[in-house]
């Protein structure tokens, strides 16, 4: 019987102590290069000078060797880079770049989702001994010996045994992105370096189409100016990239993306766009359409306040309309603004505001119907705020367009404005029917 009550004794104190125990959350650990028991001297990857040869590139010198040569990497040679391309767009498969201030190049890795693990802006050693260097149409890869003649993947079983990750991805890492006439495009200095393009135009043959087609990768052409000349670049589009279906348009546009070189096409030097955000306009979109043919009425859409009476603004048979301010052969006093969101346009001065819209008006009176402005951004409405942007003079019996108002009188490149059906007890007003709204600076 003791023998039993000890027993129970002790599991009900190991029982105590486990259920007492406080289990701490782990620790965040961030990875951060140390330096060996025994210091090396970190390599670059372009040369800094013509006689520097402690450089990863110089091992391998594009186009001095037939493509079918590798040369391999011996001893203890380490890199600091920072990683420039990203696979998350699609555009970039197994593949990833990464620069210092010297040069890029470009390594084979055997692996997709390469963006989780090392994202643009995170800092890298790259560990060489074991690696060779090679090229692919002059454009410089680094990895595993593939095949006995070529630069092939690096299982990712391996990665940690030549890239260690150095503290967290910033983009205070990046170099010094490259524009049109920094950029070296007589040799391969800028090769696998980040770039971007300024104030491009596509050709012709591309306006209209998809960056790529589902079935096929698309090069397309634009001519970038440098100095007084243009240089060719391909836009080079995998089928696999999520923004492929991005049309180009016939418009001026910002590119940014990893410079890389394919010597037997007639346009080598070639930009790898990563991400759909890449690709912007060089000049802000000039024209602001609101269509109303579908219902604009909503949460972070259009609104109405009603201030005086019952009507309001509604949508109705694709357009946004106001009934009169007759009712029971009787004349009620209406107050009612069709307010827009928040706009932001950025040429204020050149701007304007137009409308297609149609009035039913018989008895001459058109003081009932205009537009205002506001550059508050309160959220609960207040009349006081809003100012009037001009006089209507255009009264369309069919849909047609007002008369311009331009935006200059509008102190700030953010505005909201309204269309206010302002009716006295005294005339009898009509429908006014909206159907689209535009700013524009043409």
């Amino acid at each position: 019987m003791n023998k039993l009550r000890f027993i129970l004794l002790f599991f009900w104190g190991i029982f105590i102590f486990l259920g007492c125990h406080k289990w701490g959350e782990p620790e965040f650990k961030v990875n951060e290069w140390k330096d060996p028991s025994t210091p090396v001297p970190f390599w670059t990857i372009g040369s800094k000078s013509t006689s520097d040869r402690k450089c990863i590139l110089a091992k391998h010198v594009p186009g001095t060797s037939p493509d079918s040569i590798v040369t391999s990497y011996k001893g203890n040679i380490y890199v600091k880079a920072v990683v420039v391309s990203s696979d998350e767009g699609g555009n970039y498969f197994k593949k990833m770049a990464i620069q210092d201030s010297t040069g890029g190049v470009e390594l084979q890795l055997d692996m997709t989702g390469l963006y989780t693990i090392y994202p643009v802006g995170q800092k890298i050693v790259l560990i060489c001994n074991g690696l060779v260097i090679g090229d692919y149409g002059k454009l410089p890869q680094v990895g595993w010996l593939y095949q006995g003649t070529q630069v092939g993947r690096i299982n990712s079983l391996f990665f940690n045994n030549y890239i260690i990750k150095d503290g967290l991805a910033s983009k205070a890492n990046l170099p010094k992105i490259l524009t049109n006439n920094e950029i070296d495009f007589i040799g391969q200095r800028d090769i696998n370096k980040l770039v971007r393009l300024e104030r491009v135009k596509f050709r012709k043959s591309a306006i209209g189409q998809p960056f790529a087609y589902d079935g096929f990768t698309t090069e397309w052409y634009v001519d970038i100016p440098v100095g007084n000349t243009t240089q060719t670049v391909n836009i080079r589009t995998s089928n696999y990239a999520k923004f492929r279906n991005m049309i180009i348009e016939d418009k001026e546009y910002n590119l940014t993306g990893i410079l890389t070189y394919f010597s037997s096409s007639k346009t080598p030097y070639q930009l790898m766009i990563r991400v759909k955000e890449d690709i912007e306009f060089s000049k802000p979109n000039e024209s602001i359409t609101f269509d109303f043919s579908t219902n604009p009425i909503g949460e972070g859409k259009w609104s109405n306040y009603t201030l005086t009476g019952t009507k309001q603004w509604g949508f109705r048979n694709s357009v946004v309309m106001h009934a009169g301010n007759k009712s029971d052969n009787t004349f009620m006093a209406v107050d009612d603004w069709f307010v827009s969101p928040t706009i932001t346009y950025p040429d204020m001065q050149k701007g304007y505001l137009r409308f297609e819209h149609q009035l039913n008006v018989s008895n001459g009176y058109y003081d009932a119907y205009q537009v205002y402005y506001t550059t508050s951004n309160s959220v609960s409405f207040n009349k006081d705020e809003w100012k009037p942007l001009g006089v209507i003079n255009s009264f369309p019996s069919s849909f047609d367009w007002s008369n311009r108002f331009p935006l200059s009188k509008i102190n700030a490149n953010s505005f909201r404005i309204a269309f206010r059906y302002n009716a006295p007890t005294t005339f009898e007003t009509f429908e006014w029917s909206i159907r689209k709204v535009e700013i524009n600076n043409k």
